[in-house]
This record gives C-alpha cells, sequence and structure tokens, in this order.
C-alpha cells in the first residue's frame, strides 16, 4: 500500500494531482478530437455523395437529350453515344455509396428509362411516327421522378450536413470553452504547488543554506530554524546537533590552545631560568653593596656623599623589578581582551626576556621602530607572546655573534614588525609545513614545533597574520601584520 509521508510525501501529492488534471484533460480533448474528426470525415463522405448524386442527375439529363436528339435527326450515332453515356452513368453509379443514397429506386427508375430509350432506337425513323414521342414523354416522367428521388436525398444529406456542422460548431466551442478552463485550473494548480513548493521547500532551504554559511563562518550556536516535522525538520535538527558539537569541540580545541600557548610560554621561562638568577643576582648584589656603602658613610657622618650610592642603589632595585615584573607578566595566562598597545613596549620587553634565555652566542637585537608608528589594537600578552617566540626562533637560528633586526613601520592600517635574522634560512621544502603544529627545525628536544602555529593562530584572533616573507642562505624575514589603532 502506498503511503505519502513527510515533505516528499506532500509534493508527491501535488505533481501527481497536476498529472492526474492534464491527464484528464487530454483525455477529454482526445475524445472531442476523435469525435470532431469523425464528424468532418461524414461531412467530407456527404459532400462526395452530393457532387455524385448532381454528376447523376446531369449524366441522366445527357441521356435523355440523346434520345431527343435521335428522334429529330435520326442521327446513326446516337445509338452509340446513348450507351457511352450509359456506361458512365454505370460507374458512377457504383461509386455512390448506400449510407445516405437509396441507391436500389435510382437503379430501377435508370433501368426503366433505359428500356424505354431502347425501345425508341427499335422503332423505324419517320417524321410521322408517333409512338417515339410517347415513349419520350414516359423517359421525362420517369427522370421527372428521379429527380424527385435526388431531391429528397439532396434534403436528407441537407440535415447530415447541417447536424454535422452544428456538432461541430459546438464541439469547437466546448473545446475552447474547456481549454480556455483548463489552462486557468491548471495555473491555478501550479501556482499553489509553486506556492507551497517555496514556503515548504524553497525558503527553508535557504534558510538552511544560511545557517550552514553560518556554521561554516565559525559560528557554532544552535540558531537553526524550526522546520516541522518533515525531512528539512530533521535536516535542520542535525544542523543544530552539528553546531552544537562543533562548538563544543571548539572550545576543547580553544581550551588545548590556550594550554598549549602557555606551555610555550613556560618553555620559555624555562629557556631564561638559568640567566634570571644571574640577571637578578647582579643587580642584588650591587644593592647590597652600595646599600653598604651608604651604611658605612653615614656611620662616618659623611651625610652629604649618602646620596649618589643610594641613587645607584634605587636604579639597580628599579632594574631588578623590571626583570621580575617582565617575567611575571609573561608568565601568566593571557585574557582575551584587545585595547590599544605601544608595540615600542612590546618589543622592549621580549627584547629584554629574550635576553635572558642562556646561550654562547652573543646574539644582538636591533630594534628599527619608525617615528610615526601608532598604537597598536591588540592584547598585550598576545603580542609580547609572539615577540618572544619570534625572537628566540631568531636567536637560535642565527650564528654567533650575529644580528637579529626588527623592522617597525605603517602600511595603510597595519603597523609591520619585521624580523630578520642572519641564520641559514629555511629549507624550501620545509617553507610550507613551518606554521604547521608539532613541526620543527630544531634538532629533536630542542623545540616544541608549536611556537610558529600558536603565534600565527594568536595573530589571527586580533585580527593580524604572521608570514614567512624571506628565506635563503643570508637567513630570514618574518613579518607581524597587526592592526593599527584607528583615532
Amino acid at each position: 500500500m502506498l503511503v505519502f509521508k513527510g515533505l516528499s510525501g506532500r509534493i508527491a501529492i501535488w505533481f501527481l494531482a497536476v498529472f492526474l488534471f492534464v491527464a484528464f484533460v487530454g483525455w477529454k480533448q482526445l475524445q472531442d478530437i476523435t469525435l470532431v474528426h469523425e464528424k468532418v470525415t461524414t461531412l467530407e463522405q456527404v459532400n462526395r455523395q452530393s457532387h455524385d448524386l448532381h454528376a447523376l442527375e446531369v449524366s441522366m439529363g445527357a441521356m435523355a437529350n440523346i434520345v431527343r436528339n435521335y428522334l429529330i435527326t435520326g442521327s446513326a450515332s446516337a445509338q452509340a453515344d446513348y450507351h457511352q453515356a450509359h456506361k458512365n452513368l454505370q460507374y458512377i453509379l457504383a461509386q455512390i455509396s448506400t449510407d445516405h443514397i437509396d441507391s436500389a429506386e435510382v437503379k430501377r427508375v435508370i433501368d426503366a428509362i433505359s428500356g424505354l430509350a431502347e425501345q425508341i432506337f427499335n422503332l423505324p425513323f419517320s417524321t410521322g411516327n408517333m409512338e417515339g414521342p410517347i415513349l419520350l414523354h414516359e423517359i421525362d416522367a420517369k427522370l421527372l421522378a428521379l429527380s424527385q428521388i435526388l431531391s429528397v436525398q439532396h434534403h436528407a444529406m441537407d440535415r447530415v450536413v447541417n447536424q454535422s456542422m452544428q456538432m461541430v460548431s459546438g464541439l469547437h466551442i466546448d473545446m475552447r470553452s474547456d481549454l480556455v478552463l483548463s489552462l486557468i485550473l491548471l495555473f491555478a494548480l501550479l501556482l499553489g504547488m509553486g506556492i507551497y513548493l517555496y514556503a515548504h521547500m524553497i525558503y527553508p532551504l535557504i534558510l538552511l543554506r544560511r545557517e550552514v554559511a553560518r556554521i561554516g563562518g565559525g559560528d557554532f550556536a544552535p540558531l537553526s530554524p524550526d522546520l516541522g516535522d518533515n525531512e528539512l525538520g530533521d535536516l535542520s535538527s542535525a544542523l543544530n546537533a552539528m553546531g552544537q558539537a562543533l562548538m563544543h569541540r571548539s572550545d576543547e580545541l580553544e581550551q588545548a590552545k590556550s594550554v598549549a600557548a602557555h606551555q610555550e610560554k613556560m618553555h620559555a621561562l624555562g629557556l631564561m631560568t638559568a640567566s634570571i638568577a644571574h640577571e637578578v643576582g647582579n643587580p642584588l648584589t650591587a644593592t647590597s653593596v652600595l646599600l653598604d656603602l651608604a651604611r658605612r658613610k653615614l656611620a662616618k657622618g659623611e651625610h652629604n656623599s649618602v646620596k649618589t650610592p643610594l641613587d645607584e642603589a634605587a636604579l639597580e632595585l628599579r632594574r631588578t623589578e623590571s626583570i621580575i615584573t617582565n617575567i611575571l607578566d609573561f608568565g601568566h595566562r593571557s585574557s582575551h581582551e584587545a585595547a590599544a598597545v605601544d608595540i615600542t613596549e612590546v618589543i622592549d620587553s621580549a627584547i629584554q626576556l629574550v635576553q635572558l634565555a642562556s646561550s654562547s652566542k652573543h646574539v644582538q637585537m636591533i630594534p628599527s621602530i619608525a617615528s610615526d608608528v601608532p598604537r597598536v589594537w591588540g592584547n598585550i600578552d598576545m603580542l609580547r607572546q609572539v615577540m618572544v617566540n619570534l625572537l628566540l626562533n631568531a636567536k637560535d637560528a642565527c650564528r654567533a655573534h650575529a644580528e637579529v633586526s626588527i623592522q617597525v613601520h605603517v602600511q595603510g592600517e597595519l603597523t609591520i614588525v619585521d624580523v630578520m635574522d642572519q641564520g641559514e634560512g629555511i629549507p624550501a621544502s620545509m617553507r610550507e609545513d613551518i606554521f604547521s603544529p608539532l613541526f620543527s627545525t630544531k634538532a629533536k628536544g630542542e623545540g616544541t614545533g608549536l611556537g610558529l602555529s600558536i603565534s600565527r593562530d594568536l595573530m589571527r584572533k586580533m585580527h593580524g597574520d604572521l608570514e614567512l616573507l624571506e628565506s635563503d642562505a643570508s637567513g630570514c624575514r618574518f613579518r607581524l601584520s597587526i592592526p593599527s589603532q584607528q583615532e
């Protein structure tokens, strides 16, 4: 048993209704056309019979004239002419259909006339012979009777013609009316089907396409419309479920990226650990010496000379505070809030942190910042982490006593930071993979393979970018594109 369910079933019912309606209209029109064809065929037959009757009447008149001329002239060829005319008459009579003509009566009259004509031809020719005119009078009477018979047949055929013409005319009007009505009903049916298809299939598909585009753009919130209990409704629910699953996976991925970014920070801090004690210990030792010197001067009563060692001790303490604050700022978990950031401050902080990392190469960091560089729009912690990653990579790539150049300039609505090292460059076969997670050009155990991948991800979160601009035997140039703060 055929059961129509859901949207596809209802659409199938619409198409079935249109098909049945068109089939019914076509069947009705075919019936009318068949009937018209039958009536037209009848008209053709009747017209042909009418023509045959007229030819029969003319032929009989011609035969009578031959007999009449024979009585007047006594022509020897009259009988031969009559026989030829009689043969033509028999041919015409054989062509006449019996549908609308009483052919038996017509043949009886023709045979009687032929018999009288033969009697006239057998009479001896004489101008005073009265038997011939009497026989001719009988022929005329027979011709009159035949004419009356044919007249009746003509009237009968006229009635058939009139009836057929009326029926054809009526059928033509009915067919035209039926066709107009059928077209109106078909248009209404198709319009209804079109409205139904648009409301229940096309428009919902447009909504679903928007939802798919929204999900493809990264918005996984379950906002797909409720499209009812049908196939599209099931698809909408599936999209909502997929969006929720993707949102959950996206949250997990963001959390994992955040953890990875923090671990990358901890890895960088680990590289700095050996130098932190030295960098902090030296100012503290100097401060201790200066304070002891100030204490001894105070004990001797040299109050005027105490200011200089105290000022130098305060300077060393501020230096220590700057290092510790910079390390603490770098080490805490980053927020994702954007604000106006001084890129010079970020670069100086990153250079200070990178210089803490132990290395025997003695690489020098040289910043070159244009005077018209504005504040950038981003997250200071993220920018600091990206700069530290780039500078650490550049430092590791450089040869001993090389330089790392940091150039900052403005390009349209972006602030550009180029980091150039004096290393050996990145092989062409590896350039497409350097931003892939867990990929590293360093020796095993010397890198996490996450630095560049995380850095690019952090930049794109701030609507910026990180790219490898150049790489050859003289070194690499990495470019940071950061949105400038708009006035």
